[in-house]
């Protein structure tokens, strides 16, 4: 039998309508357009490192790390952009030959945010606190910390996805709140880009206020140029506009002399983020903070899973593959993003999900798993170009990163329709706690308490599900424990 003919039956590809050239087109769209994860999850990370690092040694964030410190960071963004390719590639050939669908994986966008901007630096933090180490071991160590909290996730998940938890957890989380996590992260990220690119700064008699001073420098610009050309090129409809964005923006910035090539194109990659370099320390360090590392990682559950079952549902029904009201093969994809989840930390990044972007491949045709191998063969041919991905500047990605709000906007509709204040007002606290204290953790966990409160003082009992009233006291208890120095 050809290969083909085994790819035909192996994929059911004429059972779903298809062929083989269209599935191969499907792959080669959906790397396109979610391929820019390759460069801003590296940088993402990596920013919650510096400002690890920044606490270790007691340097002001205002300020620059020393120069004797740019090869560590160096080192470290290595390590997440190998992370970020490998983790995308195992994930999605997972998916192509389990699970048989046209859906492509990477870390996510807003678990990668609340790792680098809450989780790191918390964990620093807690170390710096508790003497458990000092300087650059006590950043490093904040690395493994937070992976760790990415492990526990996705055995959460895991078990979750297998057993019957995974419907008494979504029954129980309101509508309201849901919509509030996800337009909540998407502000998030959309502020990340807009200080990566210069525009904001923390002021003096402002918490925040317009940089005045970015006006003067060429990152700014150029950060503008990624923005403008990513805005124009969605407004277009065209693949992979977010990768073409940055690398105009990068190559802008190569021209201007402000970037040089790396010493080598291609290298072996090195997993310099991995658990596994300390990991019966690490271990132990986090099962002595369990107090916290639990809320954590079930705040990062919470995110990870409405994710999830959202972006699973929506490209399901698009490709198709929806049948007696059941998703096909709906068991085996949330297996594969849980499954997924537990290795990444192995690999040394954030949570692995389901991207939406796997609608393009969709549009193009892409019915089976043979699109999700195609996308996960690129995935790896990248992982030898990891230093050439290193040289992305954060401001080039900034200008993706003030967009990628937009796409999570489109749950506002779904929000403006409810009508009950005592639903609205909750999911209002969620959407402006996490771009406003810079933390998905505080703003999940102040909805959930300000739904309860509510409802309970409006009198409407029957609305608090068990599950609810669990989760709001898993948060309660994160906050006295925050209160309390942990």
């Amino acid at each position: 039998m050809s290969l083909s003919n085994i790819l035909k039956s192996f994929f059911e590809v004429e059972k779903r309508g298809t062929n083989l050239k269209v599935e191969v087109i499907a792959g080669i769209t959906t790397f396109l357009s979610m391929a820019y994860i390759l460069f801003v999850n590296p940088t993402i990370l990596t920013d919650g490192f510096s400002i690890a690092l920044h606490q270790a040694l007691g340097i002001s964030m205002s300020s620059p790390l020393p120069e004797q410190y740019q090869g560590l960071l160096y080192s470290v963004r290595l390590g997440f952009t190998a992370a970020t390719a490998i983790s995308a590639a195992v994930a999605t050939l997972i998916m192509a030959l389990y699970a048989k669908l046209p859906f492509a994986l990477a870390p996510g966008m807003g678990e990668n945010a609340f790792i680098a901007y809450t989780i790191i630096p918390l964990f620093a933090d807690l170390i710096l606190s508790a003497q458990k180490a000092v300087g650059v071991e006590a950043a490093q160590l904040a690395i493994s910390l937070a992976l760790i909290s990415v492990l526990f996730n996705g055995i959460l998940f895991l078990i979750f996805s297998v057993g019957k938890i995974r419907e008494f957890i979504i029954n129980s989380v309101p509508e309201s709140l849901k919509l509030g996590i996800g337009i909540g992260i998407g502000l998030f990220i959309t502020l990340i880009g807009f200080a990566d690119v210069g525009i904001v700064k923390g002021g003096v008699a402002t918490p925040v206020t317009f940089n005045t001073s970015a006006l003067t420098s060429y990152p700014f610009y150029l950060g503008m140029l990624s923005f403008v050309v990513a805005a124009v090129l969605m407004a277009r409809k065209v693949i992979g506009g977010f990768i073409i964005a940055i690398l105009a923006s990068t190559i802008a910035a190569g021209l201007l002399g402000l970037i040089s090539a790396p010493q080598n194109l291609l290298m072996v990659p090195v997993l310099s983020t991995s658990i596994l370099n300390d990991l019966p320390r690490s271990f132990y360090l986090y099962l002595s903070l369990f107090g916290i590392g639990f809320p954590i990682a079930f705040s990062l559950f919470l995110v990870d899973f409405f994710d999830g079952i959202g972006t699973i549902t929506a490209l399901a029904t698009k490709a198709n593959l929806v049948q007696n009201g059941r998703i096909v093969g709906i068991n085996r994809a949330l297996i594969t993003d849980a499954f997924s989840s537990i290795l990444a930390p192995f690999f040394g990044t954030s949570t692995v999900v389901v991207y939406v972007e796997s609608a393009s491949g969709i549009e193009q045709g892409g019915r089976t798993g043979l699109t999700a191998l195609v996308t996960s063969l690129l995935f790896f041919a990248s992982i030898a170009l990891t230093p050439l991905f290193t040289v992305i500047p954060s401001y080039a990605t900034g200008g993706v990163l003030m967009l990628v709000g937009l796409l999570f906007l489109s749950l506002a509709g779904n929000l403006t329709k409810l009508e009950d204040y005592s639903e609205l007002v909750p999911a209002f606290v969620t959407i402006t706690s996490i771009p406003f204290t810079y933390s998905i953790t505080t703003g999940i966990g102040l909805g959930f308490i300000t739904y309860t409160l509510i409802k309970l003082l409006t009198g409407k009992f029957k609305d608090l599900k068990p599950g609810v009233i669990v989760i709001t006291l898993l948060f309660v208890l994160y906050f006295i424990l925050s209160a309390k120095g942990f």
